[in-house]
């Protein structure tokens, strides 16, 4: 935390060594209710402010994204109902080529949720050459203001961009996640891009693990555009899922999976839409399938969904369907039923989710969205929930 408050301190200092008339304040409020009941009522009540501080120019920016949380049935530790997703201090161009960001910000990949503690660089040394590097602590897991130390977490990371080479964008990139008794995660590899064939999207990423010897993540994905009404998908991943050393998790043995997706978008009449996806799952003890059908228009759409295999068996249908009953006042509704077993052994049960909501937005500042949602499943006959937020935005 005393890191973070010695960042608020310089950046109010250097922000209000600025004229005050070529500060720019932008920002939005929302406060949230969400009530339900398990083993009896609850409600919980979360207060959430993204803003920004900024010169004219650009060059000097605050940022914060926050949150709190009061529950009205008990009270909670300062962790739990203090949030800090983002509090970092941006420099933008010094020396007309550098980029800075000091603080709590979002970073990818290699931390909880992509939060890093720390500071990232950005160095354009071409015009299509750039240099990306960062280095720190992961953001704490509840994302309160707890800043961990450095023999606890330690992240190094960079990339460099290249692009613009042919239609091509390269990334080599290098991720190095330790504490100071053992190395948890250990990356290098190159993610690419590419757009030179006619209506053709290529992209590709290949990262190995150091560490532990093998090859960590292998994606490749295409999409052809036929013509402005039909596009087709494709593609292959293989993935080892990342886990902690000192993780719950880590009593398992890590199980590589590799899935084989093929999919299609068809504007069949203006305004009309049928999306299908299909995909292969490969483990190492049985395969999976799962198909998603989706047909659509502007206001409404229903989807069909179908899982078979080592990953269980699942049925199910979904309904969405939105209108503006008054100016600027939409309502809608979510139908979604399924039923599913994980083992071919077991009965089939059931899982029913509906949610009714009603939109106000009067203005591009000022919004308010109330939500009901009611489910039952195999623990629950009836488990109904209730959402309120009230957003203000400058």
């Amino acid at each position: 935390m005393k890191k973070i408050l010695v960042l608020l301190l310089v950046s109010l200092f250097v922000v209000t060594n600025v004229k005050a008339t070529n500060l720019i304040f932008h920002g939005s409020v929302k406060n949230s209710i969400y009530s339900y009941k398990d083993i009896e009522s609850t409600t919980r009540i979360y207060q959430y402010a993204r803003m920004s501080l900024r010169t004219w120019n650009n060059r000097i920016i605050i940022n914060s994204s926050l949150r709190g949380l009061t529950d009205t049935q008990e009270s909670l530790n300062s962790e739990e109902r203090f949030k800090a997703y983002v509090l970092n201090l941006e420099v933008k161009n010094l020396l007309n080529r550098i980029d800075l960001t000091i603080g709590r910000q979002f970073r990818h990949p290699g931390t909880v949720l992509g939060g890093l503690d720390g500071i990232y660089l950005k160095s354009r040394i071409l015009k299509n050459l750039s240099v990306h590097i960062y280095g720190g602590v992961e953001t704490h897991f509840q994302r309160s203001f707890k800043v961990y130390e450095t023999d606890d977490s330690q992240i190094i990371g960079g990339l460099i961009n290249l692009k613009n080479i042919y239609s091509t964008t390269i990334q080599p990139f290098y991720l190095q996640k330790a504490n100071k008794n053992e190395i948890f995660w250990h990356l290098a590899g190159i993610n690419l891009s590419n757009s030179l064939l006619p209506r053709t999207q290529v992209r590709i990423q290949a990262h190995y693990d150091i560490e532990n010897e093998q090859l960590h993540r292998m994606l490749a994905y295409a999409r052809y555009t036929v013509n402005p009404q039909i596009a087709l998908r494709a593609g292959f991943k293989s993935q080892f899922p990342q886990i902690y050393a000192d993780s719950f998790y880590s009593i398992f043995s890590p199980e590589a999976y590799t899935q084989y997706h093929t999919g299609a978008d068809w504007e069949f009449i203006s305004d009309f839409f049928i999306n299908a996806d299909y995909k292969y799952v490969q483990f190492d003890d049985g395969n999976a399938n799962k198909l998603y059908f989706t047909f659509s228009h502007m206001n409404a759409s229903v989807g069909f969904l179908y899982e078979s295999g080592y990953a269980g068996d699942q049925t199910g249908v979904v309904l969405d369907y939105s209108q503006e009953v008054m100016n600027d006042l939409i309502a809608s509704i979510n139908l979604d039923y399924s039923k599913y077993r994980t083992e071919e052994i077991y009965e089939y049960d059931n899982l029913l989710a509906n949610a009714a909501r009603l939109s106000w937005h009067p203005n591009r500042h000022f919004m308010i969205d109330i939500e009901y949602q009611w489910l039952s499943n195999r623990f629950k006959d009836n488990d109904s929930r209730f959402l309120n937020h009230i957003s203000f935005s400058w």
